[in-house]
């Protein structure tokens, strides 16, 4: 069911079929609006994802206003360098030049426009960050080739390692850079190895198995993440053997037109309906009941204890048991068991 599909049924319960009272983009809004809220309530929608590490990236740039210029058939940027004043720079020294100051400071190693320049073989000068995925909005899980590692704050690791810029190791701890550029620092930071397992038009990546296409082929030039009828769909095969991988919550997708797929499972989305009624007949309009908001407020409480019952007892069912790795499990064979009045012997 599409968000057309929702318009439909909303209108039906607001006897508003023809939209003389509440127009289509208030209740997009609206809708919009409520996904989001019962999102923050319950945490219900989880995805899983595999990163690179380096992450790859289309574009770099330097300057906040370069960003406009950036094409819009890319997706992933990198800002790169650092940024003092209306100034962007490499080292440190460079700051105390344009300041006036002796430029006697000296800097932790080189600097880089892309992440995977970081991994050449040299002492980067700076943290590589990574980009959480788009629709990310908190961690619940991240492990780094097949291990767990911790959330750490930024704070925390420069109080207590003067070097963490330049030491590296397998990665034990993830921090956020800050809180408005979705992107994290792992630490210390991994090593990592570089195969060229494709000649031709990249980047693009494979397995055995896989092939390629001049024309369509699996894997072509990727300039994006849907699929071409020139080039074929893109394809990352990405393993979590020495990358991260990441369990999170994410935020619901606004729609924007009648053929928007709602985010949420289709069980899920009468609590978002419920929702919407509610603020729609509270909202100051020729058809304000007050009665009708109610009850539709009181049937989205329900929904959203609803959905946080599920959330809590959704690993209750599972059976745990505790086995040895490598040895395998003995198949128990249990026969028909005699009632406790049987007699012991048979006479």
């Amino acid at each position: 069911m599409s968000w057309g599909d929702e318009l439909v049924i909303i209108r039906r319960f607001l006897r508003d079929p023809n939209g003389n009272i509440w127009s289509d983009a208030f209740l997009l809004h609206m809708w919009n609006d409520v996904q989001q809220d019962v999102q923050n309530k319950t945490s219900v929608l989880e995805d899983v994802s595999v990163q690179r590490v380096p992450d790859l990236f289309h574009f770099s740039y330097m300057h906040e206003w370069e960003y406009r210029y950036i094409p819009t058939k890319y997706t992933e940027f990198y800002q790169c360098l650092n940024r003092h004043d209306e100034h962007t720079f490499c080292h440190i020294w460079e700051t105390q030049q344009v300041a006036g100051i002796s430029a006697d400071v000296t800097d932790y190693g080189v600097h880089f426009t892309q992440p995977w320049e970081a991994y050449m073989g040299m002492v980067a000068g700076e943290v590589v960050r990574m980009k959480f995925p788009k629709n990310f909005r908190n961690v619940k899980f991240m492990a780094y080739d097949e291990s767990p590692i911790d959330h750490a704050s930024k704070k925390l690791i420069q109080s207590h390692d003067p070097s963490h810029m330049t030491r590296e190791g397998d990665a034990q701890y993830y921090y956020p850079v800050d809180d408005l550029d979705k992107s994290y620092v792992l630490y210390p930071k991994p090593s990592a190895a570089f195969a060229d397992d494709l000649s031709g038009e990249g980047p693009a990546f494979f397995i055995d198995g896989d092939t390629e296409d001049t024309d369509l082929g699996t894997i072509a030039v990727r300039t994006g993440s849907d699929e071409s009828s020139n080039i074929g769909a893109s394809v990352d095969i990405v393993g979590v053997t020495d990358n991260v991988f990441m369990v999170f919550d994410v935020n619901p997708t606004d729609m924007e037109t009648l053929s928007d797929e709602p985010t949420f499972p289709r069980f899920m989305r009468k609590y978002v309906r419920y929702g919407v009624l509610a603020r729609a007949f509270m909202a100051n309009t020729d058809g304000r009941i007050k009665s009708l908001a109610d009850l539709w407020s009181s049937r989205y409480a329900l929904g959203i204890n609803v959905l946080k019952r599920y959330m809590r007892n959704r690993s209750t069912d599972r059976d745990y048991r505790l086995t040895t790795k490598g040895v395998t499990g003995r198949i128990s064979r249990r026969h028909p068991r005699l009632p406790s009045t049987y007699p012991a012997v048979n006479p």
